[in-house]
C-alpha cells in the first residue's frame, strides 16, 4: 500500500481550511440569490424577523438581527524592542478574559406582493 505525500497532506489540509471558512462574500452571494423570490422564503430558512418597518418610498423592509457574545481567553504575546543601543525580545501572558460581541443585522426590502427587492447588511459578524 502507498503512503500519502507530507507535501500532498499539507495542502490538502490548507486546502480545506481555506474553503471552509466563514466569509462576508459567501454570506452576500447566498442572500443575493434571494432577490426576486417571497419574503417567505427567507422566513423558512432563518425564521420570523427581527422586526420591520415602512421605508420612506413605502416598501416594507423586514430585518433579521442575529447578536452573539464570546469570551476571549488569555492571550500570549512575544515582541522585540530596541533602542539606545538596548535589544530585547519579550513574552508577555495577558490574564483574565474579555468579551467580544458578533452581530449582523440584514434587511429585506420588498414590494407589496412582498418580492424581495434588494438587501443590506450590517454589523462584523455577516458571515457563512
Amino acid at each position: 500500500m502507498k503512503t500519502i505525500p507530507a507535501r500532498l497532506l499539507v495542502v490538502l489540509a490548507l486546502t480545506l481550511a481555506t474553503t471552509a471558512c466563514a466569509t462576508r462574500e459567501r454570506y452576500e452571494s447566498r442572500i443575493q440569490q434571494w432577490v426576486g423570490s417571497n419574503i417567505s422564503v427567507v422566513m423558512d430558512a432563518w425564521g420570523y424577523p427581527s422586526g420591520s418597518f415602512e421605508a420612506p418610498n413605502g416598501n416594507l423592509v423586514y430585518v433579521w438581527d442575529r447578536q452573539d457574545a464570546y469570551d476571549a481567553g488569555p492571550a500570549f504575546s512575544t515582541g522585540i524592542y530596541g533602542g539606545n543601543g538596548r535589544y530585547g525580545s519579550l513574552f508577555g501572558l495577558g490574564y483574565g478574559t474579555q468579551t467580544r460581541l458578533l452581530r449582523c443585522q440584514t434587511y429585506f426590502e420588498v414590494d407589496k406582493k412582498k418580492t424581495i427587492l434588494n438587501w443590506r447588511t450590517q454589523g462584523n459578524d455577516c458571515r457563512m
